[in-house]
């Protein structure tokens, strides 16, 4: 399982992504407890706070531009049949 937070501010997007929680391909939880420079919410961070998160960003795994791409195209592959 993995969780990914987004904004989606089209209407045509949120209707797809209640039709894939009714399928229970998804869950969708409302509540955001996470403070990060990623959403737009919540007080800003702190120099050391954000040093800290640059530091975290540095130590996760990377991929090159053309992995991401595959992944995400196999991804949406999936999504789209999933969605039909």
């Amino acid at each position: 399982m993995q969780t990914l937070t987004i904004t989606i501010n089209n209407d045509s997007a949120i209707k797809t992504l209640h039709e894939l929680e009714k399928k229970h391909f998804i869950k969708i939880v409302k509540n955001i407890n996470e403070r990060t420079p990623a959403i737009p919410s919540g007080a800003p961070l702190s120099v050391d706070e954000f040093q800290e998160w640059i530091l975290q960003a540095e130590k996760m795994p990377t991929v090159s531009l053309e992995e991401a791409k595959s992944i995400w195209s196999q991804k949406r592959k999936l999504l789209v049949k999933h969605t039909k």
